[in-house]
């Protein structure tokens, strides 16, 4: 039904590759070429996810100065993942919550070896039970998170399987290259569904990897192109909307897609990274809001001594206006 037609790849200590050229911008088009930064300018995928490595000659400076916002929402979005994995970005591995707050989760490598420090005020009975059936302990960590812009965390997506997409492709997409030159602008279509997995939720594997899925058969009535963007242990999808490929399709598709990494190994061979099954999250709110993940829930068997972390969604609440641009 699909195939992969790009896919780019970011680990710790792998050579530098470039993407694309200076003759112009793919996002807005400038031929300018003082517009342009140095060569390690534009991450192609967010640098404050781990990205070292890879990089875009095709994005200039005031694009890459906007996209910059929406990667902010992004890395707030799924903020608790990347403290509870050790996700290292530009100023080291993010805390969730204020130290002074009542709740708070912070990560740290003491002799090499990883440590989460978590801190959660309460009443205990609500932050630990025992499952009487199955002798399981919970543990309920309240995650107080970030106020991010749904609409933006989205573009950061969009932004991602641009920048890695086949430069013949890219006149399917001219609605998704406008909609993202200014702040608040619409992509082609209302509705934007992101299907959002993860792995284990501790230690994630310090890799990046952006893939793009296109429809084999014209005929099929399913979307043309589907973005997998995959960082350490969380992986989204979003379905990119072509302005001339997608037509008489429903506004809004499933995203369940049941996604496998497979890392190399040093010593020869591959890792696989199996993610969950999609959640379906709605980005397309333009107001601010917290993150999506209210608490995670540790379920402990202390026979087999195996755990496994447990996301809890937040209850939808009212958004906040959002503040003027600066």
């Amino acid at each position: 039904m699909y195939k992969v037609i790009a896919q780019q790849l970011s680990e710790p200590g792998t050579a530098s590759r470039f993407l694309g050229d200076r003759q112009h911008c793919r996002f807005c088009g400038t031929t300018d070429r003082r517009a342009f930064g140095n060569r390690r300018n534009a991450h192609t995928f967010p640098e404050a996810l781990g990205n070292r490595s890879v990089f875009s000659l095709d994005e200039c400076k005031a694009c890459n100065e906007l996209f910059s916002l929406y990667e902010d929402a992004l890395c707030k979005a799924v903020g608790p993942y990347l403290t509870f994995g050790g996700i290292e970005g530009k100023r080291g591995v993010r805390q969730t919550g204020r130290s002074a707050g009542a709740n708070y989760v912070r990560h740290s490598v003491v002799g090499g070896r990883r440590h989460i420090e978590v801190v959660s005020q309460g009443d205990a009975s609500d932050l630990a039970r025992v499952n009487l059936a199955t002798g399981e302990l919970h543990l309920r960590m309240p995650i107080e998170g970030d106020m991010f812009v749904p609409l933006y965390a989205y573009k950061a997506l969009m932004r991602i399987a641009l920048s890695i997409m086949p430069v013949a492709e890219l006149e399917n997409f001219a609605g998704s290259l406008q909609c993202l030159q200014t702040l608040n602008g619409l992509p082609p279509s209302p509705s934007l569904q992101v299907g959002f997995s993860f792995s284990h939720v501790g230690n994630a594997p310090p890799a990046l990897a952006g893939s793009l899925l296109r429809r084999i058969s014209p005929t099929d009535f399913t979307p043309y192109m589907i973005a997998i963007f995959t960082a350490g242990n969380v992986c989204f999808q979003i379905w990119l909307r072509s302005d001339n490929q997608d037509e008489g399709l429903p506004e809004k598709a499933g995203l369940r897609i049941k996604w496998t990494s497979q890392l190399p190994k040093s010593e020869g061979g591959y890792y696989p990274v199996e993610f969950s099954d999609p959640l379906q999250l709605d980005w397309s709110g333009v107001k601010p809001e917290r993150q999506p993940f209210a608490a995670f829930e540790l379920r402990f068997d202390p026979h087999s001594t195996q755990g496994n972390f447990i996301p809890i969604l937040r209850a939808p609440s009212a958004a906040i206006e959002p503040a003027e641009p600066q």
